[in-house]
């Protein structure tokens, strides 16, 4: 392992890794059992105490609480444990939050044990094997003990791992960066504490409350002008319906046209109309509603635009009349949605 120039106590500190390292190696490659995550855990103190003897950290090796990160500390230095029993060198880490990081630790490294195949172990700084962030019951960053030095997650957002997990704003910058990488009708699945899904549990769209199915089709009007095109297009209301309900359609086309024509009044004159021009027509009020109290943010991420400007209500008919979609007659969508205020 390259170290570079680095003071004393570290250098020792290293050393100590280094030994527990091949220790560990010799310990797995003739037991006649593999331990589990727990053990391997406990392996990796036991062999730390005894090679920090005669060192300027014996009796500092401390084994922590099993919700504390990192798992061992010595001094300011402290050690992940992580293995897997399969043949590969990547995991899934910890919290990106550190809520529970012990006070005091300026450095983490990752003891990583591989006991698939041929039982090995790497160790590394924490952060120049973090490539990305996964979400399971938090978001967590993944571990990759091959990856390549300027390929972690921070590099990629332009951020150090100190900055980023001192900043305040952890993950509203890795959302931000994600946010930034992604493509046309792809969305965040996200579950964290600003999450609103109801549930971990995917649903059956039909299966939702009323009110959760008419807030859809509302913030749909609102987000997704596409709908208003002539072949709508309807991915990004997918992915919204996944990441925000929780929820599936098999036929999600449906939601916006199933039932066929419907008769509305225009200037005094009942007009047949699609289920869409329908509901743009009779959910009018709570369109206008919902629209002026949308965050601003989240109108400029869903919007073909680059500012949101202070009539957004103005602005968002604009939106849906230059998706060049059917009218009615003469009446373009923003029309039918003032007749519908009027009503």
């Amino acid at each position: 392992m390259h170290i570079s120039k680095q003071n004393s106590a570290e250098e020792t500190f290293l050393e100590i890794l280094e030994n527990t390292k091949n220790n560990l190696i010799s310990k797995l490659q003739n037991s006649q059992s593999l331990p589990n995550p727990t053990q391997f855990e406990a392996m990796v103190y036991e062999v730390m105490k005894v090679e920090a003897v005669g060192t300027e950290f014996e009796g500092l090796i401390k084994q922590t609480s099993t919700t504390a990160f990192p798992d061992i500390v010595a001094g300011i230095f402290g050690v992940e444990v992580k293995m897997t029993a399969k043949d590969q060198w990547r995991s899934v880490g910890n919290s990106v939050l550190e809520s529970l990081r012990e006070a005091g630790i300026d450095k983490v490294y990752v003891l990583f044990g591989k006991l698939g195949g041929v039982p090995d172990i790497k160790y590394r700084l924490y952060q120049d094997c973090l490539p990305a962030v996964s979400v399971t019951h938090s978001p967590r960053y993944q571990i990759d003990m091959n990856l390549s030095l300027g390929k972690s997650i921070f590099d990629k957002i332009g951020t150090t791992y100190d900055q980023l997990r001192q900043s305040g704003n952890t993950i509203e910058q890795i959302k931000n960066y994600y946010r930034s990488e992604l493509k046309s009708g792809e969305g965040l699945w996200w579950i964290d504490e600003e999450s609103e899904v109801r549930s971990p549990i995917i649903k059956q769209f039909h299966t939702l409350e009323s009110a959760d199915k008419e807030m859809f089709k509302i913030d749909c009007l609102i987000l997704f002008s596409e709908l208003f095109k002539g072949r709508a297009n309807y991915e990004r209301a997918a992915t919204y319906m996944m990441t925000e309900l929780g929820a599936v359609s098999t036929n999600l086309r449906d939601v916006f046209s199933a039932g066929g024509q419907e008769e509305i009044a225009l200037a005094g004159e009942k007009k047949s109309v699609s289920q869409l021009f329908f509901q743009l027509y009779t959910l009018a009020p709570q369109i206008l509603k919902r629209l002026n109290g949308f965050d601003k943010a989240t109108l400029e991420f869903y919007w073909p635009v680059s500012l949101v400007l202070p009539n957004r209500v103005n602005q968002w008919q604009e939106l849906i009349d230059q998706a060049g979609g059917d009218k009615v007659d003469t009446w373009l969508p923003s029309e039918i949605f003032q007749a519908g205020l009027r009503e």
